[in-house]
C-alpha cells in the first residue's frame, strides 16, 4: 500500500483505505454484500484480481474480516466506525459534484444492483412479484433485468427466471440514473414517455411508492441547499 510519510492522522488512516475501490468495497459491504461476488456486482469495473487484492489488503490492515466457513467478508469494529465516513462521502458528493456525470457512468447494472436494496418490501402484495426492466441505449442493445421479490427478500436476475413479470418496466439509462439519484421524479419521466410501465394500474401506483430511490436522493445540491437558506 502506499505511503504519504507523514504521521499525520489522516493520511495513516488514507494509506488503509484510501486506495483507489476501497472505499467502494466498503460502500458494498455496509449496504450488505459480503461474498466476493456480491461485492463485485456492486463494483463490476474492477478486475476480479484486484479486487481480491483489495480485500486482502483490507483484511491485513484489519477493517474487514472473512469468514473461513462462508467464504464472505464482514466488517470489524474498525470497519463498522468507518461507516459514517464512508456515509458522508456520499452526502458531500451529492451535494457539492451533484450531476457532474459522463457517458460511462450511466450503468444500468450498478443502479439495478442497488435498487434491489431499496424496495420497500411492505409495500408488495404477499405473494411473489416479478418485475421486469428492460433498459434500451439506442447505441446498444437494451439490457433486461429482473426483480423477483416477496415478503422474505429481494432478488436480482440477469437472464430470464422463468417467472410471467406482473410489470414491464422501460426506460433509458440516463433516465433511470437520475430518477435514481434524486434528480428526476418518477411520475415525471412516466408522464412525459421517458419511462413506460405497463401492468395493472394497482401495482403500476404500488411501484411507485415502493421504490425508496438512493439513500443519497434526498440531500439537496449546494446551490439548492444556498438558494434555501437565503431565501
Amino acid at each position: 500500500m502506499m505511503t504519504y510519510g507523514q504521521f499525520c492522522s489522516i493520511a495513516k488512516a488514507l494509506e488503509v483505505v484510501g486506495e483507489r475501490w476501497s472505499p467502494l468495497i466498503l460502500r458494498e459491504l455496509m449496504c450488505g454484500s459480503h461474498r466476493f461476488s456480491e461485492i463485485h456486482r456492486g463494483i463490476p469495473r474492477i478486475s476480479p484480481s484486484l479486487l481480491s487484492k483489495r480485500l486482502g489488503e483490507l483484511e491485513q490492515a484489519g477493517v474487514i474480516a472473512r469468514d473461513a466457513a462462508s467464504g464472505g467478508y464482514t466488517l470489524t469494529a474498525a470497519g463498522m466506525d468507518l461507516q459514517p465516513v464512508i456515509e458522508q462521502l456520499g452526502v458531500w458528493g451529492q451535494r457539492w459534484v451533484r450531476g457532474q456525470l459522463n457517458d460511462e457512468d450511466f450503468d444500468p447494472d450498478v443502479v439495478m444492483w442497488d435498487m434491489r436494496r431499496r424496495i420497500d418490501l411492505s409495500m408488495l402484495p404477499s405473494t411473489q412479484i416479478c418485475l421486469h426492466f428492460r433498459i434500451q441505449d439506442h447505441s446498444a442493445r437494451p439490457r433486461q433485468y429482473w426483480i423477483i421479490g416477496d415478503q422474505n427478500g429481494v432478488e436480482l436476475c440477469i437472464s430470464d427466471p422463468g417467472q410471467d413479470p406482473d410489470l414491464f418496466i422501460t426506460t433509458d439509462p440516463k433516465t433511470l440514473t437520475y430518477i435514481w439519484n434524486g434528480d428526476l421524479a418518477l411520475l415525471t419521466a412516466i408522464d412525459d414517455g421517458r419511462v413506460e410501465l405497463h401492468g395493472s394500474r394497482a401495482l403500476t401506483k404500488i411501484f411507485c411508492r415502493c421504490l425508496l430511490l438512493s439513500r443519497f436522493a434526498e440531500v439537496p445540491a449546494a446551490q439548492t441547499a444556498q438558494a434555501s437558506a437565503q431565501s
